[in-house]
């Protein structure tokens, strides 16, 4: 049975811990984000993460963090993926283009609401 530390969403945080793998070889994490939790209708969760040193001596190892945010062109429009539909199933996300989600997430991150529509073309 998978271990839970206390935080995170759910059933908390889960440990990762990296395989033994041969010199030279380097293994990676990937966190699933907001963008592909919406093209799966939620069938792939958006995962909350973070870091935690457990001691010193893990401090002092080298550890190497590179975020990566990858986002849709401006026009390209962002809707659920047919397949991750099940029949009779409503969509939870409507479509959107890739700039419209991009400037709602940094909406979101600033605390700033959507702007209201002004009437106007």
């Amino acid at each position: 049975e998978e271990e839970r530390a206390a935080g995170g969403e759910g059933e908390g945080w889960a440990d990762v811990v990296p395989e033994p793998q041969p010199e030279g070889v380097v293994g990676a994490v990937v966190n699933t984000g907001a963008l592909l939790a919406r093209w799966t209708n939620d069938v792939w969760c958006a995962t909350a993460h973070r870091v935690i040193v457990p001691t010193a001596a893990a401090a002092a190892a080298h550890r190497y963090s590179i975020a990566c945010f990858i986002d849709p062109d401006a026009d390209f429009v962002v809707a659920v993926d047919p397949r991750f539909a099940r029949p009779g199933e409503e969509l939870r996300y409507p479509p959107t283009t890739g700039l419209e989600y991009l400037m709602g997430k940094l909406r979101e991150a600033q605390g700033v609401q959507k702007p209201a529509a002004s009437g106007r073309d």
